[in-house]
């Protein structure tokens, strides 16, 4: 299945979430209302009320409103909590941030097999985190798009997987991020917050309701009978509500698990390592079972869960890991696995402009392979730059400033420490050439968007002062306005503005040698867009780049379709011209692999 369907398979998903939910609220109400009803007819002897057709619509009414305020309450307070996205859902889920400078071997070894997968992909490096308090072997991944995009790993992925296993883990992970689960499985904790809140006001009223253990002090109030006996009620209907968020979450997730186990294996081309881990957690002790009490919430994100009863593998929100197993490796049951090597270094793959939409979001072991070698190549001192929110700052000036800036600009925008790493970094990128580009911007993000929103826009508008005059260099700062100041506004599914095409188009065309204005041409020609013409400029080519990302999905990839025939209109394809593509890519969330030129 391509980048394309995953997204438009999310899509539908998401509608069908919304329309369980809503069902799920239907019975909720009416379940509620038929138990208010019911104690009414059992209770109330003053007005003689002998069938529920008796009680007045007006109490019904009036509880159908209380419940949906209340369900409404619930939702609307864990969105509002899960506003920015992926971090939160790592912390509720106890985890900790793994810092791109960790020394601990376990948490290196974390780093750096998601780095691989990170260049492999084109995606923007997620912000890692480690569950410590959990030793059972589990995963998850949450963001509502790249720029808040997280994988959690548990301490026993790192203690208990070796290399290749936990690298099918982290694949698995990556492809929830590629197509879009991200921001369904935050979805699915907001909505299913609001239907399990009656059950959880029923067991507030009954404990409240109860004197603390130890006895009653003198003077002090009995529990309230009426309020106890509310609270079972409320409690009993909320089971329901329980019952139906875990009905919602085995329709929405487990076919998901399946997909996302296979294109871990398109991935890593090591069925053995995923189907390890999964191994470990069925015959180890311990599994996946996680501590926290979000387990439940947690369920239908999580890389497997553990059933402990008939009604657990019922409603299980992932498929039996035995048929998981045999889908991914089916000799593995039958002898143990061995350790894979890792795959050969690889050139990257060649594309047309008819191939290319199919390759965005696309990861294989020949990009991994590649990826392992490009970063090999990377020096130690801009590694270790990419870890640090300073040395990352200077590692982007230097990349972006124009060949003559001197030590006095960068000091002036940067301060006086950071000037002469500036240029450092800066040459010692440019002598890795254009390839090397995005990798180390995408390893420079996780500790970027660590930092304050003020912090990241100050550190923008000085990337914006030193940079040049170039045109390839746009696509770099478009890039990073898209990650680090995102717009104030959700970006909504509206068209794409011809106007923004064209500059876009323009832009890719001026970056190629020689014919621009056939080019130009020619890519507006695969869009079907009068080639007018149009002043590129930095500013308008940013803004034009913000506003196509919220484009629908199908004209962001005939976009980049486009922008292939620019680069190749004069039938030599540069590197550099297939960077700016992949940079360009990259904004618009359609994150392409590493490409040969030819």
């Amino acid at each position: 299945m391509d980048f394309f369907a995953y997204q438009q398979q999310a899509r539908r998903l998401s509608a069908l979430l919304l329309v369980l939910f809503a069902l799920a609220v239907l019975a909720l109400v009416l379940a509620v209302a038929a138990l208010v009803g019911a104690l009414l007819v059992a209770g109330d002897l003053q007005h003689g009320y002998r069938r529920l057709t008796d009680v007045p619509a007006a109490v019904y009414g009036w509880t159908a409103a209380g419940t949906l305020t209340l369900i409404g309450a619930g939702t609307l307070r864990r969105m509002w909590q899960l506003g920015a996205g992926g971090p939160v859902v790592a912390r509720l889920a106890g985890a900790r941030w793994v810092a791109p400078d960790a020394a601990d071997p376990a948490r290196r070894r974390l780093l750096n097999v998601a780095e691989e997968m990170a260049v492999a992909s084109g995606l923007a490096m997620p912000r890692l985190y480690v569950m410590d308090e959990e030793p059972g072997i589990n995963a998850f991944a949450a963001g509502r798009g790249p720029r808040d995009a997280v994988i959690a790993v548990t301490r026993g992925c790192l203690e208990r997987l070796e290399r290749d296993q936990l690298q099918g883990v982290v694949a698995h992970e990556f492809s929830h991020l590629l197509h879009g689960d991200g921001r369904l499985n935050i979805r699915l904790l907001g909505l299913l917050h609001g239907i399990t809140a009656p059950g959880a006001l029923g067991l507030w009223l009954m404990r409240s309701a109860v004197p603390p253990s130890g006895g009653r002090g003198r003077g002090e109030r009995s529990g309230f009978p009426g309020q106890l006996l509310a609270g079972l009620a409320l409690a009993a209907v909320g089971y329901l509500g329980v019952l139906l968020a875990r009905l919602i979450r085995a329709a929405v997730s487990r076919q998901r698990e399946h997909l996302a186990d296979a294109a871990a294996v398109q991935f890593t081309r090591n069925p053995r390592g995923l189907a390890g881990a999964l191994r470990r957690i069925r015959d180890e002790a311990g599994g996946a079972r996680l501590r926290t009490a979000q387990a439940e919430a947690f369920s239908h994100m999580l890389f497997a869960t553990a059933p402990r009863s008939w009604l657990d593998r019922l409603l299980a929100t992932h498929p039996p890991l035995d048929e998981r197993i045999a889908r991914i490796y089916p000799p593995f049951a039958r002898r143990p696995a061995q350790t894979s090597p890792q795959p050969p270094a690889a050139p990257p793959r060649a594309v047309t402009a008819d191939a290319l939409p199919g390759l965005v979001g696309r990861v294989d072991a020949l990009g991994l392979g590649y990826a392992a070698t490009l970063l090999d190549t990377i020096p130690a001192p801009l590694r270790e730059a990419t870890r640090s929110a300073a040395g990352a700052g200077a590692l982007l000036a230097g990349l972006l400033a124009a060949p003559d800036t001197d030590v006095a600009e960068f000091a002036r925008r940067l301060g006086t420490e950071a000037a002469p790493f500036a240029r450092q970094f800066g040459q010692a990128a440019c002598r890795l050439g254009p390839a090397a580009r995005l990798p180390l911007i995408d390893l420079a993000l996780p500790v970027l968007l660590a930092q304050p929103a003020p912090w990241r826009a100050d550190l923008l508008d000085a990337l914006h002062a030193l940079a040049g005059q170039g045109a390839d260099v746009w696509p770099v700062l478009a890039l990073l306005r898209h990650h680090l100041v995102p717009p104030a506004r959700r970006r909504g599914g509206a068209r794409a503005c011809e106007n923004d095409i064209r500059l876009v188009l323009r832009t890719l065309a001026d970056c190629a040698d020689g014919g621009a204005a056939d080019a130009y041409a020619a890519a507006c020609g695969r869009l079907g867009v009068a080639p007018q013409p149009v002043t590129a400029e930095r500013a308008a080519f940013e803004a034009a780049l913000e506003r196509l990302a919220g484009a629908p999905l199908a004209q962001r990839l005939g976009l980049l379709a486009a922008g292939a025939v620019a680069v190749g209109h004069d039938g030599v394809v540069e590197v550099d011209e297939l960077e700016t593509l992949r940079l360009i890519g990259a904004a618009l969330d359609c994150p392409l692999p590493p490409l040969v030129a030819g």
